[in-house]
């Protein structure tokens, strides 16, 4: 009999330690206690990268709000290193520096399980299109994030590069938390730039960032 009493409490541990998460992947809620960073690249006196219709700084604010409204809609738990149209400087002597060096010092203050910043593209040529996923070598994780969100891109849209290792700006050599770069296409490209102001384009995008999340912490 203690034995049969010893198995029901076991059974009853097991499934009280699963059952939130199984509930959670039910009703939706996939990324359950997932902690994300998104940062929204440049903000304020810095632009970013300019077209007749795109100002990169506005355009990466915006995806980087619907892209939180998505991922908290996952269940995750999603801070943004900026929240309006300002940049993370602290000082006007090498302010880009400082205000790189801010972004990767709050985002190792949150310590996440994902950080994703997102910017624009642009070159001289027009001919360049397509959206990219940088990594890094700083964390071992950070190519498996690229590899899984360029993947599940891949199956819905046309424009989507092959990812990258080489994303060497200076703040990512700080950041100590998995994560990865995302050009979400080259504003210098007509097709690219009316895709990137079409509103059902920017929510297809984001949705489909946001399941290629979802792929990549079912895989861990």
């Amino acid at each position: 009999m203690n034995k049969y009493k010893l198995l029901i409490i076991l059974c009853f541990f097991f499934l009280t330690l699963f059952l939130p998460k199984v509930t959670a992947i039910i009703n939706g809620y996939s990324l359950m206690g997932k902690v994300i960073c998104i940062d929204s690249g440049h903000g304020g006196v810095d632009t970013g990268a300019l077209s007749k219709t795109i100002v990169e700084k506005d355009l990466n604010l915006v995806l980087s709000k619907k892209l939180e409204k998505e991922l908290t809609s996952r269940g995750a738990i999603v801070y943004q290193t900026r929240e309006g149209d300002y940049d993370l400087s602290t000082t006007t002597i090498n302010r880009k520096r400082s205000d790189l060096y801010n972004r990767a010092k709050y985002i190792n203050e949150i310590k996440p399980d994902l950080y994703i910043s997102i910017h624009l593209n642009s070159t001289t040529s027009q001919n360049w299109k397509g959206l990219q996923v940088f990594y890094t070598n700083k964390n071992e994780e950070n190519k498996l994030i690229a590899q899984a969100l360029t993947n599940n891109l891949k199956e819905k849209l046309s424009n989507v590069r092959e990812i990258k290792q080489g994303n060497n700006y200076y703040m990512y050599k700080y950041i100590k938390y998995p994560g990865i770069l995302i050009e979400v296409g080259f504003i210098s490209n007509p097709d690219d730039n009316y895709l990137l102001r079409n509103g059902e384009y920017q929510d297809k995008l984001i949705a489909l960032i946001s399941k290629g999340i979802e792929i990549y912490f079912e895989n861990k």
